[in-house]
């Protein structure tokens, strides 16, 4: 969600965001392939061993792909960090189908073999700053996806994505979490916006900053701190580009990652942005 010097502690990226249920998200996403997919037609061009198959784009850790994995699905994980794809290798867990570990661009990529369902998650698609790399990364997906297959978009609610939400902060502690219980504690503060971050009306691009201030023990704390463009897009835009890239047959706007999910509006129930896109 941030510059190099961001993924490049992918240890410390990890920590700060394992609060995540990555066995309820995973649920929600083949929950969102059998109700809005149609891989098992003829044109679906999977074979039946092949139709679980999936793609975490901008992947980090691979929490998911690992999970999907772990499910005997072959999943792919794609990622431009070479540090974080070093990382995501170190922990992966053995399993029958092992994940295939790629270094690529998200909005220029060819797979061995296209894929059922693919997700772009943890509002990782604010690093496309124009409207060009968004149509390109839509098009890239659809080519490495079944007919009918499913992408999966996870951006924030926009109605969270202004400045009276700065700074947005949190601290994220190793020993929270029994995914980290083979190393030493490791305490990371996280800094993901700043109150006084620049915002450029004109381009709609936000220069955020963000740290890591890691606390390991018996190691002198350490601070990476960086800003770096991103930009947060609103439904109609999204529903603009998407019409723009001709690259998926139906599109469906949803509020959470939840089953069954509400849809996309103001309502309390609703609190990300889910875009469902069938090729």
């Amino acid at each position: 969600m941030s510059s190099p010097e961001f993924y490049s502690n992918a240890q410390a990226y990890d920590i700060a965001f394992s609060d995540r249920n990555f066995v309820d998200e995973c649920n929600f996403l083949d929950y969102c392939l059998q109700t809005y997919g149609a891989v098992d037609s003829p044109r679906g061009g999977l074979s039946p061993g092949n139709r679980q198959s999936f793609l975490e784009l901008a992947c980090g850790p691979g929490r998911h792909a690992q999970e999907f994995a772990g499910r005997g699905w072959r999943a792919v994980g794609l990622d431009l960090s070479p540090e974080m794809l070093e990382y995501a290798r170190s922990i992966e867990v053995p399993t029958n189908r092992p994940v295939s570990w790629h270094a690529g661009d998200m909005c220029d990529f060819t797979l061995d073999e296209p894929v059922s369902l693919a997700a772009n998650l943890m509002e990782s698609l604010s690093h496309l700053t124009t409207n060009e790399s968004v149509v390109n990364h839509l098009r890239a997906v659809s080519s490495n996806l079944a007919s009918g297959g499913i992408f999966v978009i996870e951006m924030a609610h926009p109605d969270t994505i202004w400045r009276d939400s700065l700074p947005n902060s949190w601290r994220s502690k190793s020993t929270e979490n029994p995914t980290f219980g083979n190393i030493p504690p490791i305490d990371v503060d996280v800094l993901f916006g700043a109150a006084d971050d620049h915002y450029d009306w004109v381009d709609q691009i936000w220069t955020v900053t963000t740290r890591l201030d890691i606390h390991e023990d018996g190691k002198p704390s350490r601070v990476v701190e960086s800003k770096y463009p991103h930009r947060w897009y609103q439904a109609q835009e999204l529903r603009a580009l998407i019409d723009l890239s001709e690259a998926f047959s139906k599109t469906w706007f949803l509020g959470n990652m939840v089953i069954p999910p509400p849809r996309l509006d103001n309502s309390e129930n609703s609190q990300r942005m889910v875009v469902v896109l069938r090729k």
